[in-house]
């Protein structure tokens, strides 16, 4: 029996996932009953995800070996507590709410990533009105930011930016509004907040007018900094070693189909059709410079991630020390 690493971890350049240990193996054959896999997801920017929903048949293992049963979340702490609850078998998780589950004991590996904010490509921005009269900020004096989770990852990334450049603390010298990333455009707009956090496509949407500046991103913070993974139970892994390998190696095909750029306008319809945002406003920005980068291969970079779950210790919003490799590269299967 030869051992096959499911998820190799990465190099410091670059995450490489080995297709050779993915390769079928011919005494494999498919179970007379697809195993079902219990899965969440979200929005935005988990294409993979879209293009096995909207056309299963890109993902060639998809009903033969498993199937998937979609759970719609709107963060990646509830997936992380979905797997922890024994509710779902994987999701989507974030580059904190993976190890703020992995500190309340659940079970969780991380076998693909999706996106990760690093130059030249798009990061997260926190965008002010031109007309604002903040340039810098130590402006935001007195003023109302926006965040879309306090206790997020992006939370801990703004504090951390404000202090470190102006010496500000939430709640003492600024106020902190939470609020949806759909909801502080218009919030900027009417003064409810002075300062809001905007990913894409929210960005490109705010930009158009022309009205708005960015203040800072998230890599002036962490460069680079994973953002969604691709987590499962370690237990379904445990107990699935084929059913996971066939979904790695769909996850393989899908990732490397979305990045290639023939498929673009394939992407944009699978986005649209899954997530409802017009084509139109995905095509000004999706798979460009414009937009996050997505590994070779949808594999983790394990040494970025390692940086950026220290940068959380060290910020608070992780309590202990945590190994990245403890919670990807075990991920092994036989064959």
């Amino acid at each position: 029996m030869r051992r096959s690493t499911l998820l190799a971890g990465a190099a410091a350049t670059l995450a490489v996932l080995r297709l050779d240990d993915l390769a079928f193996a011919a005494d494999e054959p498919p179970p007379a009953t697809p195993v079902t896999i219990r899965m969440g997801w979200g929005i935005p920017a988990e294409e993979i995800h879209y293009v096995m929903i909207h056309d299963s048949a890109k993902a060639p293992n998809l009903g033969r070996y498993y199937t998937i049963v979609w759970n719609q979340f709107a963060g990646t702490a509830l997936g992380v507590q979905g797997i922890a609850a024994g509710t779902l078998d994987a999701a989507t998780v974030g580059g904190l709410s993976m190890p703020n589950g992995i500190e309340q004991g659940a079970d969780i590996v991380a076998v693909g990533e999706f996106i990760e904010e690093r130059t030249p490509y798009f990061s997260t921005a926190w965008l002010v009105k031109k007309d604002s009269g903040i340039k810098t900020v130590a402006d935001l004096r007195g003023k109302n930011v926006g965040t879309s989770a306090i206790g997020g990852s992006t939370d801990y990334v703004q504090d951390y930016y404000i202090r470190d450049k102006a010496k500000l603390a939430p709640d003492t010298d600024y106020k902190k509004i939470e609020l949806p990333f759909a909801q502080q455009q218009e919030a900027i707009a009417t003064g409810k907040i002075d300062l809001g956090i905007f990913p894409q496509p929210f960005y490109g949407r705010a930009m158009a007018t022309g009205l708005y500046t960015p203040l800072f991103r998230v890599v002036d913070v962490q460069n680079p900094f994973v953002q969604l993974l691709q987590g499962f139970s370690g237990d379904f892994v445990r107990k699935n070693p084929v059913t996971v390998r066939k979904f790695m190696e769909d996850w393989v095909t899908v990732a490397n189909y979305v990045k290639n750029p023939a498929n673009r306008d394939a992407v944009i319809a699978a986005n649209t059709s899954v997530t409802k945002i017009p084509a139109a406003v995905l095509d000004k920005f999706l798979l460009t410079s414009d937009d996050f980068y997505r590994p070779v291969h949808g594999a983790v970079n394990a040494a970025a991630l390692q940086k950026n779950w220290d940068f959380f210790r060290q910020e608070g919003g992780i309590k202990k020390e945590l190994k990245v490799s403890d919670y990807t590269q075990a991920v092994t299967v036989l064959r």
